[in-house]
């Protein structure tokens, strides 16, 4: 990321987040994990994953002037069962036949962190 998305190519100063050369660009990261899910919760040992898509998604992709999607998280797919597996494609498969109609998500401090 740090070789495409820098100065002079994807932003300026000034000349960032709904400024940003990328602006009106669709993004979306696919990411794969190495716990489960409930390990990804507020209560969860590592915390609400929301947290660590923020330095990702707002202060990288948005301050670039993309427009985010919702990402597409799969969940410890080392230690799924089979079945769960080809859930995790099938669901990937069926969300890209109408990716381009999904509405970027709000790159806000609320949509990560609440109020």
């Amino acid at each position: 990321m740090d070789r495409v998305l820098c100065q002079g190519f994807a932003f300026d100063l000034p000349g960032f987040y709904d400024s940003g050369f990328l602006k009106g660009k669709l993004a979306l990261l696919s990411i794969t994990t190495g716990s489960t899910a409930e390990m990804y919760t507020k209560t969860g040992v590592s915390g609400d994953f929301k947290y660590f898509l923020w330095p990702l998604q707002h202060g990288t992709l948005h301050f670039c002037g993309f427009k985010v999607l919702a990402p597409q998280i799969s969940f410890a797919p080392e230690t799924a069962s089979e079945e769960e597996r080809k859930q995790m494609v099938a669901s990937w498969a069926q969300r890209l036949e109408t990716i381009w109609k999904e509405v970027p998500i709000p790159c806000t401090h609320s949509w990560y962190f609440g109020q």
